[in-house]
């Protein structure tokens, strides 16, 4: 380990939840709602024994979101229905709406394009949404975005148009590009200053993946979770959940070495703004936590990790011979994991005891093979 990793941050402002300003939709509401979309089921939770023996605990589970609603990935969750909200507001009509009736009187009314900006998974997700309810899509990409994600997004009948910069850029072009479109609606799930709905309905959209953990543990609760931070939406998501009334799990969050925007937050007690360098975990490679998102993270998050992309990669090969087809946003959670010496475990409350849970958030892709951090480490 060089001696500029970052040291795991243990957040001292942790306190109990209070109601977000945000709006929140009723979570059986979200899940009836998914249940009606083609190929909806159940992620896998699977049973990690080795990762248990090897961390100390009773128990370590991966939600495997590598395959949900035909896509690699969790985001489909939140794009549908934070999608279905801004369309069902927008045309004033009751959220017990049917897809097929949404896309008739879509048909029959003014037209209405969606856009979205994309580190990959979110985009593509909003791209099949809009072939399903049959509506154009134009998402904006960074510079850096590899052209086959470029490929696949288009692979859903979207425009794709590419930023001159970085993740941040693309979202404040495809914001201006729906603000000078009749009919434009942005489906983005960060939130900014005047932009706050749409991305809470998409965190609410993730509920239904927390409320599959909990039917598939059965008498069994959580005891300590960890979640991958791009701006913070699925954080946020874990969070509320995992921190309800009557809940206590703990919460870890991981980012990338090279971006880590959450972590530099909590550390300051304060949003920070900061550059970030490529990384293999794409989908988390953010410069700024959502808005609506610190609030929750600040007072709910009790510590923050970063790992390497090698790290990422690693625990990303070892998940795939476990029958995980994770890429290397999903196995962050792992290698995070795998970070935590003894003393920071036992600060966490870990014993022989403990059920971790790890979030997978996408199916394993085409990257470059990272260097070991030994010569590729982090620069704190």
């Amino acid at each position: 380990m060089t001696p500029s990793r970052r040291e795991v941050h243990f957040n001292s402002r942790v306190s109990s939840l209070k109601d977000s300003a945000a709006p929140k939709s009723p979570d059986d509401l979200v899940t009836e709602f998914h249940k009606r979309l083609p190929r909806y089921a159940p992620s896998p939770l699977i049973s990690l024994g080795g990762i248990a023996r090897e961390t100390g605990v009773g128990a370590v589970y991966v939600k495997d979101e590598s395959s949900r609603l035909g896509l690699p990935s969790f985001k489909i969750l939140g794009a549908s229905w934070g999608m279905f909200r801004a369309i069902t507001q927008r045309l004033n009509l009751p959220l017990g709406t049917s897809i097929d009736a949404l896309r008739d009187i879509l048909a029959a009314s003014r037209p209405l394009k969606l856009y979205a900006a994309t580190d990959g998974n979110h985009g593509r997700a909003v791209a099949r949404m809009g072939a399903i309810l049959s509506l154009p899509v134009e998402v904006h990409v960074p510079a850096c975005m590899a052209p086959a994600t470029i490929e696949l997004i288009e692979s859903e009948g979207a425009v794709v148009v590419k930023s001159a910069g970085s993740y941040e850029d693309a979202i404040a072009a495809a914001h201006e590009a729906a603000t000078l479109c009749d009919g434009g609606i942005l489906v983005q799930d960060t939130a900014f200053e005047g932009y706050e709905d749409i991305p809470a309905w998409i965190v609410d959209g993730y509920s239904t993946m927390l409320r599959e953990v909990d039917d598939q543990l059965g008498d069994k609760s959580v005891d300590l979770v960890i979640t991958p931070v791009g701006v913070g939406s699925l954080a946020q998501s874990v969070v509320t959940h995992f921190k309800a009334p009557g809940r206590q799990a703990a919460v870890v969050t991981v980012e990338p070495d090279t971006a880590a925007c959450l972590w530099m937050s909590l550390r300051k007690g304060e949003p920070v703004i900061t550059r970030t360098t490529p990384t293999i975990m794409a989908g988390l490679d953010c410069g700024a936590v959502s808005t609506i998102a610190w609030p929750l993270l600040k007072a709910g998050v009790d510590a923050s990790v970063t790992v390497s992309d090698y790290e990422a990669h690693l625990a990303a090969v070892d998940l795939r011979s476990m029958g995980v087809d994770a890429g290397p946003c999903g196995s962050a959670p792992l290698a995070a994991l795998r970070r935590l010496t003894a003393e920071e475990k036992s600060k966490l409350g870990f014993t022989r005891d403990s059920v971790i849970l790890l979030l997978c958030t996408e199916a394993s892709r085409e990257y470059d093979i990272p260097r070991d951090v030994a010569v590729d480490g982090a620069v704190a």
